[in-house]
């Protein structure tokens, strides 16, 4: 059993806050994925503002803010003298060394009744199936409000299948609720094949075949249970499945028990997700499979792959929309995303507009982005006011997030403005007031532009809840973190953000985990709040993180420096991407090298990840040039350090230069051919109106004069 330390880690990078969209959807970009230069996938009020372009220097300001001893204790925090800690340590040592039976025994000593409940958290939390489901079920009804119901819950289902619990107790837990994850399911088809109830079993099983990711031992159990009971549809299900999500070798095995027809088919769309479908591999698909969608899938990703854009959407127009032929209705809207934006450049907006229209996206997100391309090729492209305000008010039903709540508002705006409607201008102010309130977001910021609202407000929850206000889990990670043990904290911290109602209980969490001085975990925790509507900007735009350093000739500025740093690590100094960029501000090892070389620097590569300020120093200054290249755009700036400056001068090329008069520096952003990169611009922009307001610099903070401004360092 591993020692918790790296349990622990795991859950974190699980839970914590992930990039637009999985793997395989992150590789299909617009244009080719960037090279990324460099980049990595997607919110405290009592920190004097510095002074203006204070950097290093040695001292405490705006890039030097360190953190606290871990067991020092603060008011806030539970110190040993508050509780009878008998039994904690000598469990946490047992359990952080996979020693179950021994932390137990010292855990049945505590008396305290914070600390009996942080022990038994730990126990659960880091030993689900040794602890069973009996201590699982205890747990939740003695705190029923506890932020990880999800979590037990789910345990508690993987514990009645892996324990084989008897059927009595299996049909007694789901007398009241209905089985939410494949074990679950499995536990109950099993109660119901064992209790002659073979046609209801056998709709868990195939259901669960075919929608489900399944580790290897369900996927084993599975089969021994349940095998005689998957059709040959289900494993062409399953295969097809498996390929709109990339997982070719799992999606061939499972073609396999379909027939040769299905595999001769799954190669051929296994070679098209590689760009590499021969005329003659899609020949050898049977006849009988040529009007399946996911053939139909493959040939379209082959002509757009070959640049026969307008075939490819024609063939897309023809295709079917029925959710269930489509099996992953986002994947079929996001090769009309694809299609739609290549159109756009062949200046083809209505066949855009009608991928985008005619979609059938099958997620809340995806369906936000199809309704929003919707919207905004029929106001911006066909001059159709009244045609885009019906999909952005198909978004706003959709919205729940902040930046998508104010996305769908300020767009609305806009098409109201566009009207020929005489209270056109009410209309459209009434839609900017409702995008203002998310201050934060980068739309909600651009409608404040719209208002005539030059200042920014940083937000936080005015009244927390204090000692014995708190709940259970507040008082459980205020006093693992007063005793020094954050890895404990942090999964527990991570699920109150998410599930804690009240906002003054939301309040003491953030006051408790500002004291950690930790930006990576006060991001996270401000990004989750923000999320649910309960905004805390001192959190979520921590003005700690980058460690103090000397500032280069002609290197950014700290409100800079954070807003890339936010975006690229989540202050993460040890962060590597996909791509091979390093460390809190991500930087790609040949981009570093030849700034330091420039500047007159030593350069140590191991330094980039070891060395925080060290690697920030060298960022500056690579922010520093490109600012000067991209002649002090913001925008341009930001979208070279993602996607590099060829890049930048072809989007300039295709769709105009955003810091000259006539071209609409919105719609460029909106026009980027790279989704990360155009997520990234605008996030590093929204990041940089607040993060200007937090070190009190002086020019403009409007996201409107930011899109506009030509700065100079």
């Amino acid at each position: 059993m591993p020692g918790i330390g790296v349990m622990a880690c795991c859950a974190l990078a699980a839970g914590w806050v992930a990039g637009e969209r999985s793997r395989h959807v992150q590789a299909r970009f617009e244009v080719a994925a960037p090279a990324l230069v460099p980049s990595e996938p997607e919110p405290d009020a009592q920190d004097p503002a510095p002074q203006q372009g204070a950097v290093s220097m040695g001292g405490q300001n705006a890039l030097s803010r360190a953190a606290p001893q871990h067991g020092l204790f603060s008011p806030n925090l539970v110190s040993p003298s508050d509780r009878d800690l008998t039994g904690f340590a000598e469990a946490i040592a047992f359990y952080k060394t996979g020693q179950l039976a021994q932390g137990d025994a010292a855990a049945a000593t505590a008396t305290d009744k914070t600390v009996k409940t942080a022990l038994e958290w730990i126990a659960l939390r880091n030993f689900p199936r040794e602890t069973g489901f009996e201590r699982l079920q205890a747990f939740m009804q003695a705190h029923p409000a506890w932020p990880a119901l999800d979590w037990l819950k789910k345990r508690s289902e993987e514990a009645l299948l892996g324990d084989r619990k008897s059927n009595a107790l299996i049909k007694s837990y789901f007398s009241s609720v209905n089985p939410e994850t494949p074990a679950g399911k499995l536990a109950l088809a099993r109660v119901l094949k064992d209790d002659g109830q073979a046609d209801e079993a056998a709709v868990l099983a195939r259901a669960v075949w075919r929608d489900a990711d399944l580790n290897p031992w369900l996927e084993a159990r599975l089969k021994a249970d349940f095998g005689s009971y998957l059709q040959k549809a289900d494993h062409k299900y399953r295969a097809d499945r498996l390929l709109y999500k990339e997982q070719v070798g799992r999606a061939l095995v499972a073609a396999a028990q379909a027939g040769p027809d299905v595999v001769a088919l799954a190669k051929a769309r296994a070679a098209a997700i590689k760009d590499a479908a021969s005329d003659k591999l899609i020949a050898s698909v049977p006849s009988a499979l040529r009007s399946d969608p996911g053939f139909t899938f493959a040939l379209i990703h082959k002509l757009r792959h070959s640049e026969k854009i307008k075939a490819a959407a024609d063939l897309m127009l023809a295709s079917p929309r029925d959710p269930l032929l489509l099996i992953d209705g986002d994947e079929w809207w996001i090769e009309r995303r694809l299609l739609a934006r290549k159109l756009l450049d062949q200046n083809d907006a209505t066949t855009a507009y009608r991928l985008c229209a005619e979609h059938s996206a099958k997620s809340r997100e995806m369906r936000i982005e199809a309704e929003f391309h919707a919207g905004w090729i029929a106001l911006r492209f066909l001059n159709d006011p009244a045609r885009a305000a019906e999909h952005f008010a198909a978004l706003t039903k959709l919205a729940e997030t902040p930046m998508s709540l104010a996305r769908a508002a300020y767009w609305q705006g806009r098409a109201a403005e566009a009207s020929s409607a005489s209270d056109a201008l009410v209309t459209a102010n009434a839609f900017y007031e409702k995008a203002a309130i998310h201050a934060a977001a980068y739309y909600g910021q651009l409608a404040r532009a719209k208002l005539g609202l030059t200042t920014l407000p940083i937000r936080t929850i005015a009244d927390e809840a204090k000692g014995d206000e708190r709940e259970d889990s507040v008082k459980v990670v205020a006093m693992l973190l007063g005793a020094g043990e954050k890895e404990l904290a942090i999964p527990l911290i991570i699920e109150a953000a998410r599930h804690l109602a009240d906002e003054t209980q939301v309040a003491s969490l953030a006051s408790i985990v500002a004291q950690q001085r930790d930006a990576h975990l006060s991001l996270t925790v401000g990004k989750i709040t923000s999320q649910r509507g309960m905004a805390i900007d001192t959190l979520a735009f921590p003005n700690y993180g980058v460690p103090a350093f000397e500032p280069l000739q002609n290197s950014a500025g700290p409100s800079m420096i954070y807003s890339i740093a936010r975006q690229e690590s989540a202050f993460n100094t040890a962060a590597v991407s996909s791509a091979g960029a390093k460390g809190l501000m991500q930087m790609i090892l040949s981009t570093a090298k030849r700034t330091a070389q420039r500047a007159g620097v030593a350069f140590d590569a191991d330094r980039l990840l070891n060395d925080g300020a060290f690697n920030a120093q060298l960022a500056a200054r690579h922010l520093g040039e490109l600012m000067a290249e991209q002649r002090g755009s913001y925008i341009l700036t930001f979208a070279a350090y993602n996607a590099g400056g060829k890049r930048v001068k072809q989007w300039i090329d295709a769709y105009g230069d955003p810091t000259k008069p006539g071209v609409d520096p919105i719609d460029w952003i909106e026009r980027i051919p790279i989704t990360e990169t155009r997520n990234y611009v605008q996030r590093v922009m929204e990041n940089l109106s607040v993060y200007r307001v937090r070190f009190g610099e002086t020019g403009p903070v409007s996201a409107d004069a930011l899109l506009k401004a030509q700065a100079k360092l």
